[in-house]
């Protein structure tokens, strides 16, 4: 499943158009998609550099978040028993809708829907959402996939043992650490949160995505720290994504037609 979204949301990026379509898609020729590819290469990079600089704070906020998922795992098993103590149907529905939302696939639909929106809308600022939340979903999932094979943590349904790892085996269910919906939200939040100045809509975003965070735990699929770290993944990639199309805006000299003249103007992608 996990290697199929990953190759989902690639096909998704790349997708040819049809005549009718080319001056508003992205994707119309080899060299579009060539760029595609080397602005997710240059995000990836950036992803992995960040983790690690000095400079922008970013090895202190792998520090962090590390120490969290350590304080959480200390805690899971506690946080496991008061989360089973409290099972009741209704929450047992509540949780179902959130590990829905959370579903990579469904994140998958919500990007070829605003991106063929912004085709449909001829709205170059939804496209550019989309190609955002595709690159977002490809660096979380991405990450999470290697990580999870990497580390080869046991689900809590399977054994119950926080402590159990299998370590590059792929075993079915060994694959808990950390948690591709919460890292996927996450990444969808960060970058809906950066495209919006509404203070209420960042909240809603970012509650959704802790939402599916806590909706995995309950349904004992996660430990708690896998979650804490899906989410750290998440974010990361969005912001990631969010600050590299801030930065390279492309912008040409174009003319304009006005009522009264014409002259030249800046226009650009950003």
């Amino acid at each position: 499943m996990t290697r199929f979204c990953i190759t989902a949301i690639l096909l998704l990026l790349s997708l040819p158009t049809s005549p009718a379509l080319a001056e508003e898609m992205l994707f119309n020729s080899s060299a579009a998609i060539k760029e595609e590819t080397t602005r997710i290469g240059n995000e990836a990079r950036e992803f992995l550099r960040t983790t690690v600089d000095t400079e922008k704070n970013g090895l202190i906020g792998t520090v962090v978040v590390a120490g969290a998922a350590t304080l959480a795992y200390a805690f899971d098993d506690d946080i496991r028993d008061k989360v089973h103590s409290r099972k009741s149907w209704a929450l047992d529905k509540t949780a179902e809708i959130g590990s829905l939302l959370g579903n990579p696939f469904i994140h998958i639909g919500i990007v070829g829907a605003v991106y063929g929106g912004g085709i449909i809308a001829k709205s170059p600022r939804y496209q550019e959402t989309g190609l955002m939340l595709g690159e977002a979903l490809f660096l979380a999932d991405a990450s999470t996939f290697i990580l999870k094979e990497a580390i080869g943590r046991e689900r809590p349904l399977v054994t119950g043992d926080k402590g159990r790892f299998s370590p590059l085996q792929f075993k079915a269910n060994s694959d808990s650490l950390p948690s591709m919906h919460t890292a996927s939200s996450f990444a969808m939040a960060s970058v809906l949160a950066a495209n919006t100045d509404s203070v209420s809509t960042k909240l809603l975003c970012y509650s959704a995505a802790a939402f599916v965070g806590l909706a995995r735990i309950y349904q004992d699929e996660h430990w708690a720290s896998d979650v804490i770290v899906g989410a750290a993944i998440g974010e990361l990639s969005g912001r990631i994504v969010a600050i590299y199309h801030q930065s390279h805006g492309k912008i040409a000299i174009a003319p304009m037609v006005a009522a009264k003249g014409a002259g030249l103007g800046l226009v650009g992608r950003w």
